[in-house]
């Protein structure tokens, strides 16, 4: 008799879970948040119950979530995952080890992130996890989508100052975020998703990007090229460099970044996580 199998991949904007059986397969997206840090314990049962009665109380649950890499956000997580799935056996993981699993599989690679925020995540011979970056906004991301709008609203302000010289991008920020001027731009900090809507104006700056833009973009790439390679340092070579997010949907990033790491492989992740890992652990199970 096959096991029902549950994986979830949670952030801090959306909860995507599926779920396998013999009987077939089920897939759900949540546009709920689930932030270990911000969300209160309560709202985690809450959420992970009405996951439950969504779907079925499965045999083994793979939870992959922003946060988890921390000890006591990890127990929170699975305390609330126990308390509404009881009799269910529980792993839980960070959210870069679940996407490591799913886009590199039982094969070695490392995986590079450049979304909202921005990491580098592999293992090394011996199984051991390898990470640099992923320290949140306020500290790191370089080279990623938010931190690039962040910086390039930081020029606009300075030139709002007479510091520097004018740059197309300065008008296309005030357009996209539909903003009277310059000064305003500064209560997108105000928004509840600041993070998301900052982030969403990399895409316009990379898609033909202008001199300051690049200066920019280069700078942030140039770190996350210098993570990737020291981790590579970690791992030893591999195959495949799986990049994922949205900053390597650009042209401009992809030939920068792949020239930075010394044109080494890549290739981009588009799959859905919580699919291919209940995928492989449905597989496993039932080979075991």
């Amino acid at each position: 008799m096959s096991k029902k199998i549950l994986a979830m991949d949670g952030g801090g904007t959306s909860l995507r879970v599926t779920a396998i059986s013999s009987e077939g397969k089920k897939r759900k997206s949540y546009s709920t948040g689930v932030n270990i840090t911000a969300v209160s314990s309560s709202n985690l049962i809450s959420i992970f119950s009405l996951v439950r009665d969504d779907i079925w109380i499965p045999d083994v649950i793979l939870a992959a979530f922003s946060g988890a890499g921390d000890r006591i956000r990890e127990g929170k997580l699975r305390q609330a995952l126990e308390s509404v799935f009881r009799d269910s056996e529980i792993e839980v993981i960070m959210d870069i080890e679940g996407l490591y699993r799913a886009a590199v599989g039982e094969e070695r690679g490392v995986v590079v992130v450049s979304g909202t925020g921005s990491t580098v995540y592999g293992h090394d011979h011996s199984g051991v996890a390898v990470k640099s970056g992923g320290w949140g906004h306020i500290f790191d991301d370089e080279g990623s989508a938010y931190w690039i709008s962040k910086e390039l609203i930081a020029a606009s302000l300075k030139y709002r100052d007479g510091l520097i010289p004018h740059d197309p991008v300065f008008d296309q920020l005030v357009q996209f975020f539909e903003t009277d001027n310059i000064e305003e731009l500064v209560n997108l900090t105000l928004l509840p998703d600041m993070k998301t809507k900052i982030a969403s104006f990399s895409k316009v700056a990379l898609k033909d990007p202008s001199e300051l833009v690049k200066i920019v973009a280069d700078k942030g790439i140039g770190i996350l090229a210098k993570r990737t390679l020291r981790v590579l340092e970690r791992t030893g070579e591999v195959d495949t460099i799986h990049t994922f997010g949205g900053s390597f949907a650009s042209a401009y990033y992809n030939e920068r970044f792949s020239k930075m790491i010394n044109c080494h492989r890549t290739s981009l992740f588009t799959g859905n996580v919580d699919e291919i890992l209940a995928e492989q652990m449905f597989e496993k199970l039932n080979r075991s």
